[in-house]
């Protein structure tokens, strides 16, 4: 159980899937710890509540009925377009570095936020490594300098 191990579209579909199960059950059928399951869970938005828990319903919300549920069907009746996207959406493979979005750039494998994240990262990186070769020659010149000055 390596907590630096990255999460796998696979294992992330199946938290998914089975998160009415709880973290213990996950864990132990994913091989990785309970805090780590709750962990990627918080940060994929996973509700890993039992099925029938009333943690976290609305005031007044009657028993069996998941509004969520409700307003999906609702959206689902109404358009076709919204449902093939929910199905396309939930079919998709999920981003790896944020698994949140489906994967939208097919080059890097990532979805288009996390694709232009990963652009502004490297536009830095390069901006710095100039930078630090700049200094260098900057040193070079003045070590070329003293030497120059030292024959003298």
């Amino acid at each position: 159980m390596d907590s630096a191990r990255p999460w796998t579209t696979f294992e992330l579909r199946y938290m998914r899937t089975h998160a009415g199960d709880g973290a213990q059950a996950i864990a132990a059928a994913l091989g990785r710890s309970k805090k780590s399951i709750e962990g990627a869970a918080h940060r994929t938005r996973i509700s890993l509540r039992r099925p029938g828990s009333r943690r976290g319903a609305v005031l007044g919300q009657p028993r069996g009925v998941s509004l969520r549920r409700e307003m999906r069907e609702g959206l689902l009746q109404h358009g076709d377009l919204i449902a093939k996207r929910l199905q396309v959406d939930a079919d998709a493979e999920l981003c790896p570095a944020c698994s949140l979005r489906p994967v939208r750039v097919r080059v890097t494998g990532l979805c288009r936020a996390c694709h232009l994240r990963r652009l502004a990262e490297l536009q830095r990186e390069a901006r710095a490594e100039h930078k630090a070769q700049r200094w260098l020659w900057v040193e070079r010149q003045r070590r070329h300098r003293d030497r120059r000055g030292s024959r003298a």
